[in-house]
């Protein structure tokens, strides 16, 4: 009924459509936990792609550095998901807390976080080198279905990926620290007067984005090489999904995130995998032309 040719594309479209998902749901992790951070204190963080670095970087330390071998990825999880909350809690008490006494204190920031940035690089640069490096597959081989075959490393980013998101969703809607984070969202002097420690709050919600981000990336370090500059690219990628999403919307994020995935798949199926940061910033432009406040953003 179908010739060879029609097959092979149908396979080959899937593998895409795989690799989309797989990316998309490690973007819509990171997505959430940037747009978290917005949503609450309203200031954008710049060094949120290199806690990106920051999460592959620790990972690549026990796995690769250090050779740990009993548990795996487990032992790997439970080690560093406690670590990057603890200097996701330290860096904003020690460097954007004070800001917010002082005026006009979202640039600022914005700024310090932009510096915070080039010092992270910098540091990744001195410590690790400049050579790429990348964590080995969570789980190796494939699955195959028919003729169809799917990689494990795939199928298991995904998962995990879509359990970090939902166990955040059950935190932030079943945990009073969950309800207190969507007080402070949606009213910050109104928090206050009932009593919710808004400062609190603010450095809980920078550590959570920054397990997030650094969760995904552990997750697309197997896929991808990590260097000290890749947290820029991923700093952008992250920048476009929230906007694309809308600037404050979870929803809209994930949404965001999963086109992104699959707008990446498929540009560097057909044209090479060096046009997809094109391809990302050709989306950027038409969302701000035609869609300023996003998908699911609201209108000023």
């Amino acid at each position: 009924m179908f010739s060879e040719d029609t097959i092979l594309l149908f396979y080959e479209i899937t593998d895409v459509i795989i690799a989309g998902l797989s990316t998309g749901s490690v973007y819509a992790l990171m997505a959430v936990g940037m747009t978290l951070v917005y949503g609450v204190t309203k200031a954008f963080n710049f060094a949120y792609g290199d806690f990106f670095n920051m999460g592959g970087y620790f990972a690549w330390i026990l796995i690769v550095g250090l050779g740990l071998e009993f548990g795996g990825y487990p032992v790997v999880l439970l080690i560093v998901m406690p670590l990057l909350f603890a200097v996701g809690y330290g860096l904003e008490k020690l460097l954007v807390a004070p800001l917010r006494k002082r005026k006009d204190w979202e640039n600022k920031v914005m700024m310090m976080t932009l510096g915070l940035a080039l010092f992270l690089t910098s540091l990744y640069m001195v410590v690790f080198g400049v050579r790429m490096k990348s964590l080995p597959p969570i789980l190796e081989g494939t699955w195959e279905v028919g003729q169809l075959v799917f990689s494990y490393q795939d199928i298991m980013i995904f998962v995990m990926s879509i359990s970090g998101i939902l166990i955040f969703a059950w935190v932030l809607n079943n945990t009073r620290i969950g309800m207190a984070v969507r007080a402070v969202a949606q009213n910050p002097v109104g928090a206050t007067i009932v009593g919710i420690p808004k400062e609190r709050i603010f450095a809980t919600t920078f550590a959570i984005s920054t397990v997030m981000v650094g969760f995904g990336g552990i997750l697309l370090s197997q896929k991808w090489f990590i260097n000290p500059n890749s947290g820029g690219i991923i700093m952008v990628k992250a920048w476009v999904v929230t906007a694309l999403g809308g600037m404050g919307s979870i929803r809209g994020g994930l949404y965001a995130a999963f086109i992104i995935g699959m707008l990446e798949a498929f540009v560097g199926w057909m044209f090479g995998m060096s046009y997809g940061i094109i391809a990302l910033f050709v989306l950027l432009l038409a969302t701000l032309v035609l869609r300023p406040q996003g998908l699911r953003g609201k209108g000023e």
